[in-house]
């Protein structure tokens, strides 16, 4: 079976878990690998590569993506998301509109910090596994480019101050410290909340398949009917 399969991640599942979902049901004979991973506590579109699709895996992950956030003001995260030691910050005073004029200046091509609890490796080894284990990391930075970066709601939820923004950015962009960075800006620290990659290139969320699918006896059947197609060489 050869194509490209789009699956919408649920947040707490690794992009390997939802390959060893489908193989579970499949118990697929040709490869399969995926079009650029998400963390556990992210969730969105996945692109499972089927059999000679695999080969299109270096095209697929080099493709702009797009994903839409929610970020906690007043507070901080050593990891930069959810996931990490939170610590409030105390209260925080910035408006819609003063968010709006930063986040302009980063748009185009910038210098990003690579986080500390990132895969980004050191000698073999992730920083993430470096920094969980408290030793000291060189910093490292990269030229990403951010093609759009638009403030959709600046609220209070939960008696928390609240930012949801929208990012279409070049691969390998952390959006983790793309968000830290615009709000860090502006005085203020923060975290990222949530994060879904609604778009990668021009596959979107449409007709995507639900690993609660994979679990179906129908399943083998649809599958075919999801595929999209591989394109040629």
């Amino acid at each position: 079976m050869d194509g490209i399969l789009p699956v919408y991640k649920p947040v707490g599942m690794t992009s390997f878990d939802v390959i060893r979902a489908f193989k579970r049901t499949v118990v697929p004979d040709y490869k399969i690998g995926h079009g650029g991973t998400l963390d556990p506590f992210a969730e969105g579109l996945l692109l499972l590569l089927l059999g000679k699709a695999t080969k299109q895996m270096n095209t697929l992950m080099a493709l702009p993506k797009t994903y839409q956030a929610m970020a906690v003001l007043g507070a901080r995260s050593d990891t930069l998301d959810r996931t990490g030691k939170i610590e409030q910050c105390g209260g925080v005073i910035v408006s819609q509109n003063q968010i709006e004029v930063v986040a302009k200046d980063f748009v185009g091509e910038i210098e990003q910090k690579i986080p500390e609890y990132s895969a980004a490796k050191v000698n073999g080894v992730p920083r993430y596994k470096l920094a969980r284990e408290g030793k000291v990391q060189v910093q490292k930075s990269k030229l990403v480019t951010i093609y759009n970066l638009e403030i959709i709601n600046s609220n209070y939820l939960n008696n928390r101050s609240i930012v949801e923004f929208e990012a279409t950015v070049s691969s390998g962009t952390y959006i983790r410290q793309l968000s830290y960075d615009l709000f860090r800006t502006l005085g203020v620290e923060s975290y990222l909340e949530t994060l879904m990659r609604t778009q990668i290139g021009n596959y979107t969320m449409g007709n995507c398949a639900q690993v609660t699918d994979f679990e179906t006896e129908e399943w083998k059947g649809k599958v075919k009917l999801l595929l999209l197609p591989v394109r040629d060489e």
